[in-house]
């Protein structure tokens, strides 16, 4: 078999000067002189024996139609070439390399500290960057490239992404001891009719939540808002209202220490807690920290279901 003509450096060189349209730019790019940065095109050209761009003065580099065919040959190649190199790293006994990591801000008092703890701090080698937000804007920017996961709802997922569920979610009502239905096991969206709601104020809920809560029979008078999860929490404590949520804290207590009871809603579709992303094939890192997570939400599962009752108030 002939040995390969031109070099992954080449390709490197040739997609630096495509995207910065001068040899100039490119050779400070990538770091090497302009007559380097010449010469490394010219021997390609000859390797692929074709001219891929026309080089001007005075409009700088201008690819000819081979070459914008092989610019997306180039980037491919560079890509899959990056690919190889980080799958041999991940083949080594520890996780090595970057992961970036967006989590819906519901969510992020859960299992941004279960991270640190489990998967951060024994993967010091794993830079991981974790950015907190709305769970929606967070999958458009993994879709551009910015995330490698997102955690948030499956009933907040949009086109074009993936997920694995971490743990079953289930939406519940959230009253204060005083409720009239704080005594049932189970209620429907209905029976709350038009009683004051404490809105969680976040673009993922307004969008999912109250479509649902108007299918089960009611125009959720709010009387209240808040982007704050506890805050929502404390609102109900102090009888202001009621609300629906889905992420559900060990003890039914707010942050000043006032009970919440909990009610299962009959009538309310479930949204289970995910983890997103864009690529099928996962870097080992990720593969790793989807384990780690699937493992602990199941692990939760059980334990609510053997040691929660379904409708509890704390004091």
């Amino acid at each position: 078999m002939d040995p390969f003509r031109f070099t992954l450096r080449q390709l490197q060189h040739f997609i630096a000067a495509a995207e910065v349209g001068t040899v100039t730019a490119a050779a400070a790019q990538v770091h090497i002189s302009q007559a380097a940065m010449s010469q490394s095109l010219n021997e390609l050209e000859r390797a692929v024996g074709q001219q891929l761009m026309v080089r001007t003065r005075s409009h700088g580099i201008q690819l000819t139609s081979s070459g914008r065919r092989f610019l997306a040959d180039a980037r491919e190649l560079v890509a899959r070439a990056a690919d190889v190199q980080q799958e041999m790293i991940d083949r080594s006994e520890e996780l090595v390399g970057p992961l970036d990591i967006g989590i819906y801000s519901a969510v992020a008092p859960f299992w941004v500290p279960f991270l640190a703890e489990h998967f951060i701090v024994p993967n010091p080698q794993v830079s991981v960057r974790i950015v907190e937000g709305d769970g929606k804007a967070l999958q458009r920017q993994m879709l551009e490239g910015r995330f490698d996961a997102v955690f948030t709802h499956t009933g907040h997922l949009i086109d074009g992404v993936r997920h694995q569920v971490i743990r079953k979610g289930q939406g519940y009502a959230l009253v204060a001891p005083s409720h009239r239905l704080a005594g049932r096991t189970s209620a429907t969206i209905a029976e709350f009719g038009d009683d004051p709601y404490v809105l969680l104020d976040v673009p993922a809920v307004s969008e999912n939540q109250l479509p649902k809560l108007r299918a089960g029979g009611i125009e959720p008078n709010i009387q209240w808002r808040s982007t704050s999860f506890e805050a929502v929490r404390g609102l109900v404590a102090r009888g202001l209202g009621w609300s629906v949520l889905v992420q559900r804290p060990p003890v039914d207590v707010s942050y000043d220490g006032l009970p919440l009871v909990t009610i299962p809603l009959e009538n309310f579709e479930p949204s289970d807690i995910c983890i997103a992303f864009v690529q099928q094939r996962h870097s080992r890192r990720l593969t790793e920290l989807i384990a780690v997570c699937t493992a602990e939400g199941a692990r939760l599962d059980a334990q609510t279901a053997s040691n929660r009752a379904p409708n509890t108030a704390s004091s």
